[in-house]
């Protein structure tokens, strides 16, 4: 379970799962400063306070950076190990940050994080929950009285990268390639030590496990 991303993280996530603006960057055809504003409501938004533009851009050139970085010849995620999981919800429950810590406490208190949760994110109008979806149900029940919606159809595919591999954020570039490559987005990212967990479409989450385990192998 993961909290507030850092400007660097919430800038990954939106270019990562936008194809456009991916394919831009890794073309060279984007001005640095022009897509700084372009997703500067959205990075504000998620990351849940205001955001200077420079900080942004400086955001947008380290990733730059990193999708640009000279691959080795070998597969960046060769000998990793794949993990898909459908049956994933979508849960976001609207209300203002005061009353984000009130909600999380609610939830805790269900117990739903026990089981199987792939990502909690606060954004300055909501919060947004990656479950199972007996917890997603469980959520919605037990926060009555706000605002919740719960969206199914998800399917979290989780790359576990060797432990002697260097440089995840490098792994996820060639993943996302991968699968723009084979037409799948992923609706959301995360990357800790040595992980990559993705969370897709369930209708593109068999394509996506069998695009990434010819490059695994």
């Amino acid at each position: 379970m993961s909290g507030r991303s850092s400007v660097q993280d919430v800038v990954r996530i939106i270019v990562t799962r936008n194809p456009y603006l991916y394919r831009g960057l890794r073309m060279r055809v984007v001005n640095y400063s022009a897509l700084a504003r372009y997703i500067q409501r959205e990075v504000e938004d998620i990351f849940g306070d205001e955001v200077d533009p420079n900080t942004i851009v400086t955001a947008i050139m380290r990733l730059s950076n990193q999708v640009f970085e000279p691959e080795e010849p070998r597969s960046p995620i060769a000998g990793t190990r794949l993990n898909l999981v459908t049956g994933i919800s979508e849960v976001t429950i609207r209300a203002p940050p005061v009353k984000h810590a009130e909600i999380i406490t609610k939830m805790l208190g269900l117990k739903v994080f026990d089981s199987y949760t792939t990502s909690l994110r606060q954004t300055s109008t909501s919060i947004r929950v990656f479950t199972n979806s007996s917890d997603a149900d469980r959520i919605k029940e037990g926060l009555e009285g706000y605002h919740v919606e719960v969206r199914m159809g998800y399917a979290e595919l989780l790359v576990r990268l060797p432990s002697m591999m260097k440089g995840v954020e490098g792994a996820l570039t060639m993943v996302v390639d991968i699968l723009e490559q084979s037409g799948v987005h992923a609706v959301d990212t995360n990357i800790s030590e040595n992980e990559i967990s993705l969370v897709l479409s369930e209708d593109d989450a068999g394509r996506a496990f069998e695009a990434l385990r010819a490059l695994s192998r």
